[in-house]
């Protein structure tokens, strides 16, 4: 089978390095690389947690370190750079002992890196961004007509009917949503899939999820238990919930297999974004039943199966021990 040509962008945070696992653990995929956003912490923290998660997946690839900011700071240069505190542990993975291999670094910046590679196989390469999409913004500033041949664009932001770091707004479109406003801007040229926080709850990891991997997942399924303690503390801290929602999981095995989604579920839409300061900052607005007949630039998916999407999750990474899963394990 020839396998679909991926790159990964992201801050990893904890849901993103079940994203990465998942994505490099696939036969659909080719990782093309790995290209890093300042977002749940500095680029520093993520650039070397997603060198950490190769040297794990021992990955044939390498981390292309990106933007240290959002559009506008890097724009103003004033002003304290914001990230995701420790909701995903002081690390950004949990605070796991993981080790990394610098020479996974690659000098190449994420943004020409992306541009490079799409040109090299025009309507060939897909964007896996869960994060702040702030290289893809720069990526199509610098370059617009070689953007406009990516493949499909699957990005994990934003929410049509709530939010987390406002009672609108997710995080990482929250973060930049200027480059959230550029991204959509070739949405009539490029399919750009939106999974926002309405899918993304519905997909719910319960502790009887994440003790089945560290039970039955071997060594990776131990650190990615690992991993979603302090994670899955703060749900329980904030929310009284216990379990975790791994968001960034959603867009690679839906990527994998839409059928986790029904077609009703999924909306051609057109999809602006608040770019104000304040409690809107970031808010995504979606018109799902094309009232106003504006342009459509998003795929926005509402809902997805969790049972079946947990189990694909499974499958990809840790194979027959699906069949104990499906046996015993309640969600």
């Amino acid at each position: 089978m020839k396998r679909r040509k991926l790159i990964i962008d992201t801050d990893p945070g904890v849901d993103d390095a079940f994203a990465i696992i998942t994505a490099l653990s696939s036969s659909q995929f080719e990782v093309k690389g790995i290209t890093t956003v300042a977002g749940n912490k500095s680029l520093e923290y993520v650039t070397v947690n997603a060198m950490k998660l190769i040297r794990l997946m021992r990955a044939d690839c390498k981390v292309y370190p990106g933007s240290i900011a959002s559009l506008k700071d890097l724009e103003s240069a004033t002003g304290e750079l914001k990230d995701a505190g420790n909701t995903h542990g002081s690390d950004g993975l949990g605070d796991v002992d993981l080790s990394f291999d610098e020479a996974t670094r690659s000098d190449t910046h994420a943004v020409d890196f992306i541009i490079d590679t799409v040109r090299q196989n025009p309507g060939k390469v897909e964007i896996l961004a869960i994060g702040p999409v702030t290289n893809i913004a720069l990526a199509i500033r610098k370059e617009p007509e070689v953007m406009k041949t990516v493949k499909t664009i699957w990005s994990m932001g934003g929410g049509v009917h709530r939010g987390n770091m406002t009672p609108v707004s997710e995080f990482n479109y929250w973060f930049d949503p200027e480059a959230v406003e550029v991204m959509y801007g070739i949405g009539t040229d490029v399919d750009i899939y939106m999974f926002g926080l309405d899918v993304t709850y519905n997909t719910f990891f319960t502790m009887n999820d994440l003790f089945f991997l560290r039970q039955e997942g071997g060594e990776i399924g131990r650190i990615m238990y690992d991993m979603t303690l302090a994670y899955a503390g703060s749900y329980w801290s904030n929310r009284r919930i216990t379990g975790a929602v791994i968001h960034d999981l959603v867009p690679i095995i839906y990527a994998i297999d839409p059928g986790i989604s029904k077609p009703e579920d999924v909306y051609r839409s057109a999809l602006t974004v608040c770019c104000e300061p304040g409690l809107t900052q970031g808010q995504t607005i979606v018109d799902l039943v094309d009232r106003f007949n504006f342009t459509k630039n998003a795929y926005v998916v509402m809902n997805a199966d969790s049972r079946r999407f947990k189990e694909l999750f499974i499958e990809i990474v840790f194979g027959d021990v699906v069949d104990l899963y499906r046996k015993f394990v309640r969600s």
